[in-house]
């Protein structure tokens, strides 16, 4: 005899990825931490629906309204329409169990993608897989000489190709293609669908291949400091910038690394141990509380304070969000201090990096506005020309010689994750400007 619908339960994973989604919503926390807060069910499972769920919301949301699932249905529990709609249209398309949600759910399916269909809604594709070259433990050449016997196949773009060229090449990468970045030696692009197998792989393991995204891979290239410098990352952990900037010195010099939570200063530690970085000095400690006379050698510093993380592409954002002015202004007021004290604390500075994963300008360009006004003995540089100009998004225009000089790196159209970057520089005494 068989079991009656309302008897079967609901299996495991939607339930727990239900349940999830609706303490984010109820309680404004962060999805990736209650994932892997979660005791009953594989992290990797749950984080495949809530993040589909969390690209095609509105598709999803309007299509449930739209059908009058939960209007026909009032005792089901609208989280759980969300996680089942996602697996039926986006995720596996089809769903396991006979409970009598599932049941219902299916008896909904062709209105529900019939509606998402028709509504002329354009799923979202992920950017690009991008993997960098570890250069302390393996080298350009022999990455390519392994990407050859594995059967990849390079697509390499005229000396003379523009940024918009360049993009639309990434856009149009074949399965077993790969290209190597404009702007960043060392960067190699794949195709979004491999980003799990490089997760996975061997050569990422051993810390010769590093997963870093080219926006965030952007703040050391412009930094720039030489070989036999000595660098200053004053919010270090987990440690990918500090590597990076070790690769660009190669491994001469010295970069003290600062982080003052303990976990993450272990983190940052392990990471540049494994990694091979014979001149990084990791610091536990509060960078406001480094002083010239400790550090009176500092030449470039890297300045990544913590901020609101607006431009993740990795966040998972479950409802709208509004902007938190209040969180927003107690940022901003520590993001000028970490980078007024990088100004004005170390005499024989040349270069500042500043860089946030915001796209908010209250952390971007009000900050640089507010710090090159406290610190008049700074410039700014422009990061497009650094970049020889291949390059489309700067600051806002609203801010008059601060916005065209800066950088911003936009998930859309430059196919990463948002990032912003402003280059300052000690002024000589003959700089007018």
């Amino acid at each position: 005899m068989s079991k009656k619908p309302h008897s079967v339960k609901v299996p495991t994973q939607y339930r727990a990825a239900a349940k999830i989604l609706k303490t984010a919503v109820q309680q404004q926390k962060s999805v990736k931490t209650l994932i892997f807060a979660e005791k009953h069910a594989r992290a990797r499972s749950l984080q495949a629906v809530l993040k589909k769920f969390s690209e095609n919301r509105v598709a999803v949301e309007n299509a449930i309204e739209k059908t009058g699932l939960l209007k026909d249905n009032p005792s089901f529990d609208p989280s759980l329409a969300k996680v089942l709609v996602t697996e039926l249209a986006f995720g596996r398309q089809e769903l396991n169990g006979e409970s009598k949600p599932v049941q219902t759910v299916r008896s909904y399916k062709e209105r529900l993608l019939k509606l998402i269909s028709d509504s002329g809604f354009q799923k979202k594709e992920p950017n690009p897989r991008y993997v960098r070259i570890n250069t302390n433990l393996y080298s350009l050449a022999e990455a390519l000489e392994y990407l050859s016997q594995e059967n990849w196949r390079r697509k390499v773009l005229p000396a003379d190709t523009s940024y918009a060229d360049f993009l639309t090449a990434i856009k149009s990468l074949e399965e077993d293609e790969f290209m190597t970045d404009m702007h960043i030696e060392g960067v190699l692009i794949f195709q979004a669908k491999w980003a799990n197998y490089w997760v996975t792989h061997e050569l990422v393991h051993s810390k010769r291949l590093i997963l870093q995204n080219k926006a965030t891979s952007l703040a050391a290239e412009l930094l720039a400091p030489p070989m036999g410098a000595t660098v200053l990352d004053m919010c270090a952990a987990p440690g990918m910038k500090t590597l990076h900037l070790c690769n660009v010195m190669q491994n001469k010099g010295c970069i003290y690394s600062v982080e003052q939570d303990r976990v993450r200063y272990k983190t940052l530690c392990d990471i540049t141990e494994q990694a091979g970085c014979e001149i990084v000095k990791p610091i536990l400690g509060d960078a406001l509380n480094l002083t010239s006379d400790s550090y009176e050698d500092v030449e470039y510093i890297l300045v990544d304070p913590s901020c609101s993380g607006s431009g993740m592409q990795s966040r998972m954002t479950v409802c709208d969000e509004p902007k938190d002015d209040s969180r927003l202004y107690k940022l901003q007021g520590l993001q000028i201090k970490i980078l007024s004290h990088a100004m004005g604390s170390f005499p024989n500075v040349k270069r500042i990096a500043y860089c946030t994963c915001s796209l908010w300008k209250e952390e971007n360009e009000q900050v640089v506005e507010r710090c090159l006004q406290l610190n008049p003995s700074y410039k700014l540089l422009s990061c497009k020309k650094a970049l020889r100009n291949k390059w489309h998004n700067v600051g806002d225009k609203d801010y008059p010689n601060i916005g065209k000089n800066c950088l911003y790196c936009l998930p859309d159209s430059d196919l990463t994750d948002g990032i912003f970057l402003a280059l300052f520089e000690k002024r000589r005494e003959d700089d007018k400007d």
